[in-house]
């Protein structure tokens, strides 16, 4: 018995011992385990190929390449080869390198394009569809991802025809609309030119349109229509200047930014929907104009000018005028010439209008020895520039 218990003890003392020092070696074991563990997580992943070579070449942000990496043209990149054959075809095509990295910048995926199958062909197709040389440079600058499509060339030709073959205004409508050569010329473009010609627009009015950024080309049908019959609910005339005008002004606002355009106008100066509607008619980019911008002026006129906030409404244009080069320098010499007897009443409006030149001969020069130092009023008020 004795010597079981003996053995027993022995045993258990073993196996106490084995598992005391295999716990101690665990606990010391731990703090490196958990260091080395916390260092493999924290270790940031390789990036992908592409989006090294995006960062190396192009000085693209992490933020940008890590999106671009997820387009799985350029996810499929695994060398420098292809994007390096379409920089070189990109070169010896004609386009510097800034103009390369526009178009990288603009559409990345452009690098992922085969040269022999697809760059190659569309390039030929489109020298000899007549876009050559600067032109053909242009073209590939502002509207990349046009060499991917089969139906690049007739479109292109389609709005060279509509903009009277006018290569420099063909270009200035691509660089405002970039997506243009993109969208399907029957099913598209045709519809949204007919409805334009429908609220009297002429093909000219529409190429001044796309000319300034205006996105009747892109936007839905039913929304460039909603546009239209609201600026005639707004009291303008189809076909009128005024209409074409508004058009202009409008035409890169969706409807629900107009709407809140002119809530703001209601909310804030108690404007009725008539009113808002009456400025706009007289100056259509009232509703395009920032609330900051609009917050600026209407504070000058009606603390400092006097205006009530209805009153302007009814000239409107006021509000399209610099506040620091026109509306303060000018009202701050027709308030010197008013205070001297010089003038009983004045239009802070009429003088808005004039050109600068135009101002100085009337309200400025004529009365400088009546009004000593009036030319040192109105340069102060103009950030100390008086120009004659």
């Amino acid at each position: 018995m004795s010597s079981f218990l003996a053995k027993t003890t022995l045993l258990f003392s073993s196996s106490f011992s084995f598992h005391h020092n295999h716990f101690h070696q665990l606990a010391l074991l731990t703090p490196l385990l958990r260091h080395s563990l916390s260092t493999q997580s924290h270790q940031p992943k390789e990036l992908p190929f592409i989006a090294q070579y995006l960062i190396s070449s192009f000085a693209f942000s992490r933020d940008r390449v890590l999106k671009c990496s997820a387009d799985r043209h350029l996810a499929a990149i695994k060398s420098s080869e292809r994007p390096e054959s379409v920089v070189t075809f990109l070169k010896n095509t004609g386009l510097s390198d800034d103009q390369i990295k526009a178009v990288v910048s603009f559409y990345p995926r452009i690098l992922a394009s085969n040269v022999e199958k697809t760059l190659k062909p569309k390039v030929r197709e489109l020298m000899d569809g007549g876009f050559s040389g600067e032109l053909l440079v242009l073209l590939i600058r502002y509207n990349p991802n046009a060499l991917e499509r089969k139906d690049t060339l007739s479109r292109l030709l389609f709005w060279r025809d509509f903009v009277g073959n006018n290569n420099e205004v063909l270009l200035k409508i691509i660089k405002r609309n970039r997506l243009l050569a993109l969208f399907d010329i029957d099913n598209h473009v045709v519809p949204r030119i007919n409805l334009l010609k429908e609220y009297g627009l002429s093909n000219q009015d529409i190429v001044s349109a796309l000319q300034i950024g205006n996105c009747c080309m892109t936007t839905g049908l039913d929304s460039l229509r909603q546009k239209l019959e609201l600026i005639e609910e707004m009291g303008l005339e189809r076909g009128s200047r005024m209409f074409m005008c508004a058009f202009k002004a409008i035409g890169t606002l969706n409807k629900d930014h107009l709407k809140r355009k002119i809530k703001f106008f209601m909310v804030t100066y108690s404007w009725s929907a008539e009113e808002v509607y009456a400025a706009f008619r007289k100056y259509p980019n009232v509703l395009s104009l920032s609330e900051n911008n609009v917050k600026w002026k209407m504070d000058f006129l009606m603390r400092k000018a006097g205006f009530e906030s209805r009153n302007i409404a009814l000239q409107s244009l006021l509000l399209g005028y610099s506040l620091e080069r026109v509306l303060i320098p000018r009202y701050t010499v027709l308030s010197a010439l008013q205070d001297n007897g010089l003038k009983k009443k004045f239009s802070l409006l009429n003088a808005a209008v004039m050109s600068e030149s135009n101002f100085l001969k009337r309200y400025v020069v004529p009365h400088e020895k009546n009004v000593p130092g009036l030319g040192e009023i109105y340069a102060g008020a103009y950030g100390g520039k008086l120009l004659r």
